[in-house]
């Protein structure tokens, strides 16, 4: 499974705190997404559709109050340890490679390298404003050998095989298009947190997830990612397996097993935001990176000595779903559509390099 890529923030000062929550899980962007992992199209037609099909017009980068951007990023490989210097162009293409399957509609792909380049901004600044010493000068991490944050070229000839050309020349269109635009909100580049695939009817408030909530990243319709393929998904561990599991994240459990997990509260779409685990109280998300589920959208049961815990939903739930970036660019929604929809409230401003 592929780690939630991890960014926060926002244009209150008071929320800067907030990425470093959840860069000490992966230390890179948010997301969710391919990973070279098989998603098949969606397809299923879904009657409800979201907002307007009308295009709002393309920014103007000639405007004087045009958002400035950085023509590279300083990027720490988590495989090596080395610290790389990547042109814009390649890392957001790369981005869009690793995150989406390249056969996915072209605004998916352009919302998607939005969301990204937009990150990568927020991270860049906050990094390079205070350095954390684990990132050894870096603007953020990723591990491009694993297809996590990012792709190289030669990742993608591997992943894509006799598709390698077309698909090249279309991530990179989207990237291009992608570039821009930042999306920000009150002025300010805004937290595009994204995932794979909704658990419920709606995306999941950020205060679920991280600690504080944000005016863009508040529950949407995305009640079309039912029909994902992979929606459902289910791990069992034996009894030994998962107190194994516990006790090595200081979790301490009674002699029965029955009593080890019970869900304590859950939020309105769907994701588990409180667990008892043994002597202490978890969140969802906690839970479920302990134990490799797809997300904190879960139920379990303990029968004959085997724990099942039945999933809904891929990642964190908060910001972009890449699947409803999909549904709905099938359906006609351009990207700014797409990105509107699933952060209310921003705007695309052109760049300035």
């Amino acid at each position: 499974m592929k780690a939630d890529w991890g960014l926060l923030g926002g244009a209150a000062a008071a929320m800067l705190a907030v990425p470093l929550l959840v860069l000490a899980w992966s230390g890179t962007p948010m997301g969710i997404g391919y990973a070279g992992e098989e998603k098949a199209d969606p397809q299923q037609q879904v009657t409800v559709l979201p907002g307007s099909k009308r295009e709002e017009p393309a920014p103007d980068p000639e405007k004087s109050d045009a958002f400035p951007v950085l023509s590279a990023f300083r990027i720490l490989d988590e495989t090596t340890g080395e610290v790389a210097e990547v042109a814009a162009a390649d890392y957001v293409a790369g981005a869009i490679a690793a995150e989406m399957p390249a056969g996915y509609e072209s605004d998916a792909l352009i919302a998607q390298g939005v969301a990204a380049y937009t990150n990568a901004h927020y991270l860049a600044a906050l990094h390079r404003a205070d350095p954390p010493a684990e990132l050894k000068g870096a603007d953020f991490a990723a591990d491009p050998q694993k297809r996590l944050g990012y792709v190289t070229d030669a990742a993608m000839k591997a992943m894509w095989g006799d598709h390698y050309e077309l698909y090249r020349k279309k991530v990179t269109a989207a990237a291009e298009t992608a570039m821009q635009s930042i999306l920000t909100y009150e002025g300010q580049p805004i937290v595009a947190a994204y995932f794979a695939i909704a658990a419920g009817k709606t995306t999941e408030d950020a205060g679920n997830v991280w600690e504080g909530s944000l005016p863009y990243l508040t529950p949407v319709d995305s009640s079309w990612d039912q029909n994902a393929p992979g929606y459902r998904s289910t791990v069992t561990l034996t009894a030994a397996d998962l107190r194994k599991k516990l006790t090595g994240a200081s979790v301490l459990v009674g002699p029965k097993p029955e009593e080890w997990l019970k869900i304590i509260t859950r939020s309105e779409a769907g994701y588990v935001t409180a667990v008892q685990a043994g002597d202490r109280v978890l969140t969802g998300q906690q839970l479920r990176h302990l134990l490799g589920l797809r997300s904190a959208a879960f139920t379990v049961d303990y029968k004959s000595g085997l724990f099942t815990f039945e999933v809904l939903g891929y990642g964190h739930g908060v910001g972009l779903s890449q699947y409803g970036a999909q549904y709905m660019a099938q359906h006609g929604s351009g990207w700014r559509e797409i990105l509107s929809h699933y952060y209310p409230g921003t705007v695309p401003a052109a760049v300035k390099k």
